[in-house]
């Protein structure tokens, strides 16, 4: 498999992740904002600032704009000069999908073109202003459509591998900055027992919303959810698939597959630097994850994340290498 063929395969499934997950994150807020009385400031910028776009935003835009709902979504669906907006992130999809045909399945092209389409000329802009939330929906059930087929119709080795390995990463990454930036909206919430308020508690149950978590979380917490519980749960829940750990864990079995059967395995950098990163959150207690510093810590695994994705692409992606074997 050429090293352009890897490239494509990691960023297909970073950029389908990254689409749902802006779904996720926009279809979630909507219904917050109206259930729970919030200042006009922290309605909407909290979403901004998940999605990297905080500068970008703020540039073209305003600092006041990032208060008006209809700009914030608009940029984050339709604005094909924001890298991180739904259709941008379908687009590039797609264009990587179209560049290793030969290597995805029909299937899994038939689904990521019609979303496309969908979305371009298709009923999609209408049912956006027509039922917003349905529309987020249908986004993230045909991401999930695209990732079972997946799932079930390609040869689980190298291609697959370096799919779930950028789908893996990007999740694990998005997830430290909702978690990091919804944290940082309440405050250091580090106690177990300590009552919240219903503003609070709704804030909590919107950030389990966000990550899937909502029914996982009440089967392993039978109490009322609480600041340092759902942090815990979303970072460190081992058996939880959105959790940080998870991510982190899973894709380094996947970059573990791919140095073996690319007999790179033992000369590249990214394989330490996960390794490192799984090792030290392995031996994390809940305990020690809240009294050293939430924010701290997700600072830490979102840049390693960062710098693991690079040093990937270092290894593998890079031109002077003509092929894996």
């Amino acid at each position: 498999m050429i090293s352009r063929v890897a490239e494509s395969c990691f960023w297909l499934h970073r950029y389908i992740e990254r689409a749902d997950n802006t779904a996720r994150l926009l279809r979630v807020n909507r219904s917050f904002v109206l259930d729970v009385p919030l200042p006009a400031k922290n309605r909407w910028r909290p979403v901004i600032v998940v999605s990297g776009e905080e500068k970008r935003f703020t540039e073209r835009f305003s600092v006041d704009a990032m208060s008006d709902s209809q700009k914030v979504q608009h940029y984050l669906t339709w604005d094909e000069d924001n890298p991180v907006s739904i259709v941008s992130s379908i687009r590039w999809a797609r264009e990587n999908a179209r560049t290793i045909r030969e290597v995805i399945s029909v299937e899994m092209w038939e689904v990521l073109n019609d979303l496309w389409h969908w979305l371009r000329t298709g009923p999609g802009p209408a049912l956006y202003g027509e039922d917003r939330d349905e529309f987020y929906q249908w986004i993230q059930s045909q991401n999930a459509l695209f990732q079972g087929l997946c799932q079930n119709t390609v040869l689980h080795e190298q291609p697959f591998d370096f799919m779930h390995l950028g789908m893996l990463l990007e999740r694990a990454g998005q997830s430290a900055r909702i978690i990091d930036v919804e944290h940082h909206a309440l405050g250091d919430l580090t106690s177990s027992g300590t009552a919240e308020s219903a503003p609070e508690a709704a804030h909590w149950l919107a950030l389990l919303h966000m990550c899937s978590a909502y029914e996982p979380f009440f089967k392993r917490n039978r109490r009322a959810p609480h600041g340092g519980a759902v942090i815990a749960f979303l970072v460190l829940e081992p058996r939880f698939p959105r959790s940080v750990l998870y991510c982190l864990d899973q894709a380094w079995n996947y970059l573990r597959r791919v140095g073996a059967s690319t007999g790179r395995g033992g000369e590249v950098e990214s394989a330490p630097l996960l390794a490192d990163l799984v090792a030290s959150m392995h031996t994390q207690s809940r305990k020690e994850l809240l009294s050293a510093g939430v924010h701290q810590e997700l600072t830490r695994v979102i840049d390693a994340t960062t710098a693991i994705c690079e040093a990937i692409s270092d290894d593998y992606f890079n031109p002077t290498f003509s092929a894996l074997s």
